[in-house]
C-alpha cells in the first residue's frame, strides 16, 4: 500500500472525494439532487482549478458553491438541473475571486512579469499541478476576456459540448460557439506576444 501524499494534480484528477456533511437544504432543492452533486465534488474541484490554478482556492470555491446552492435551493425550479446549476455557481465564484484579487492588487503587467521572473522556483507539488498546461498557455488564457476564457476552458479543458456550455453560461448555443472561436483567435495572438523575443 502506497502511503505517499498525493500531489495537487493527483488530488484534482483523482475523482470524487468523500463528501462532507451537506449543509441544510432550502425547500425546493431535493436532498437527492445535492447529494448527487456532492458525490461529484472532485469534478467540481477540477473545474474550479481550471479557472483559479490554485488547489486550495478551488476547494474553497466548491465549498462556497455547495453552501450557496443549499441556501438558495428554492430558486431552482427543476431539481434535475442541480448539477449544471452548481457548476455555474462554481464558475461565478471563481470569477468573483479573480475580480477581488484584481481590486486588491492592481500591479502593472510589466511589474508582474518581472516578479514572475524573479520568483522562487515552484515546489515539486506546484510543478506537478501545472503539468497539463505550460505556464505560458496559462498566462495567455488568464488574459482573455472573462466570457471567452470561460467558454474556452469549458470546451477545451472540461470537454463540454456547446449546448452544455450555453446552458451553464446562460447564452445561446451559437453564442457559445462564437465565444470559443473568438477565444481561440485571441489566444493565438496573446501567445504570439508572449513568445516574441524581448529586445
Amino acid at each position: 500500500m502506497n502511503d505517499a501524499p498525493q500531489t495537487p494534480a493527483q488530488s484534482v484528477a483523482a475523482g470524487p472525494d468523500p463528501a462532507p456533511p451537506a449543509p441544510p437544504l432550502a425547500d425546493g432543492l431535493k436532498v437527492e439532487s445535492l447529494v448527487g452533486v456532492s458525490a461529484r465534488r472532485g469534478a467540481l474541484v477540477r473545474l474550479a482549478y481550471r479557472f483559479c490554478w490554485n488547489l486550495h482556492d478551488a476547494e474553497d470555491m466548491v465549498q462556497n458553491a455547495l453552501v450557496q446552492a443549499a441556501q438558495h435551493g428554492a430558486q431552482l425550479a427543476d431539481p434535475a438541473r442541480a448539477w449544471s446549476w452548481v457548476r455555474a455557481i462554481v464558475v461565478r465564484q471563481c470569477h468573483d475571486l479573480r475580480r477581488r484579487a484584481r481590486r486588491v492588487v492592481r500591479a502593472d503587467e510589466v511589474l508582474a512579469d518581472r516578479a514572475r521572473g524573479t520568483a522562487a522556483p515552484a515546489s515539486p507539488h506546484e510543478v506537478a499541478a501545472r503539468g497539463e498546461l505550460s505556464e505560458r498557455v496559462r498566462q495567455a488564457i488568464d488574459r482573455l476576456p472573462e466570457r471567452q476564457r470561460t467558454a474556452l476552458v469549458l470546451h477545451h479543458l472540461e470537454e463540454m459540448p456547446y449546448a452544455e456550455i450555453a446552458e451553464l453560461m446562460g447564452i445561446s448555443e451559437s453564442t457559445a460557439r462564437v465565444q470559443v472561436r473568438n477565444a481561440r483567435e485571441n489566444l493565438r495572438r496573446v501567445l504570439q506576444k508572449l513568445t516574441e523575443p524581448r529586445p
